[in-house]
């Protein structure tokens, strides 16, 4: 009984292509799945919707400072989504690599790549486990996947002198309408993004205190 209903679910939130992207919370409320439990269900749900539920054009910070990334290096994408992000730095010449734990995520960012004649790598596993040997790409993009256990870890995937790219909305956003629900962890304290990569030289900080939304964002570069 409980597959019937995931599945019905499912099915809904992927035809209601003209609905607004339906929050984590709320899918937990229809399914009964709570998210730290079944992690790539929730997220499964979420990325059935036909149309891409955050566009198909990079996140704008990344757009306006991808140059701060070496031509032609490596890229990891930490929680790729639908490949809006992965999809434009491979256009403009990165070798891209994405991860995501939403197999549905991954094979629509596998379309999109398609549909912009271009390759990508795409793994779908759950970057908590998953291995990639230290040193191993030139700059890593993070954007609303927050995960503070994580940061040592990115890190030591990083080559001396890489460049990371992070960004994420914060805790203000979360009395916006949609978010009030979404656990207090999924967002940044004020100011925290420039206590989070010590050790680093930051490049570049931005967390506006107007606007539609509220998010921080950081380019930080490995020293050594």
């Amino acid at each position: 009984m409980r597959c019937l209903v995931l599945f019905s679910i499912f099915l809904i939130s992927f035809n209601a292509s003209s609905r607004k992207p339906i929050s984590a919370s709320r899918l937990e409320k229809l399914s009964g799945v709570k998210h730290n439990e079944d992690t790539k269900t929730t997220w499964d749900m979420r990325y059935s919707k036909r149309s891409f539920i955050y566009g198909k054009s990079p996140a704008k910070f990344l757009a306006e400072n991808y140059e701060f990334i070496p031509h032609a290096s490596s890229v990891l994408d930490i929680g790729m989504g639908e490949g809006r992000n992965a999809v434009f730095l491979a256009q403009k010449g990165y070798k891209v690599t994405g991860i995501d734990i939403s197999s549905v995520a991954i094979k629509k960012a596998r379309i999109l790549a398609k549909e912009y004649n271009i390759s990508i790598q795409a793994i779908v596993a759950s970057v908590e486990k998953y291995k990639f040997q230290p040193k191993s790409f030139d700059a890593i993009i993070v954007f609303y996947y927050v995960d503070r256990s994580l940061i040592e870890k990115i890190k030591s995937w990083l080559k001396p002198n890489g460049i990371i790219i992070y960004e994420a909305h914060t805790i203000k956003q979360r009395n916006k309408p949609g978010f009030k629900n979404d656990p207090i962890e999924y967002f940044l304290k004020e100011q925290e993004l420039l206590t989070m990569f010590k050790g680093m030289k930051v490049l570049k900080y931005e967390e506006p205190e107007h606007g539609k939304e509220y998010r921080a964002s950081i380019i930080v570069q490995k020293l050594n």
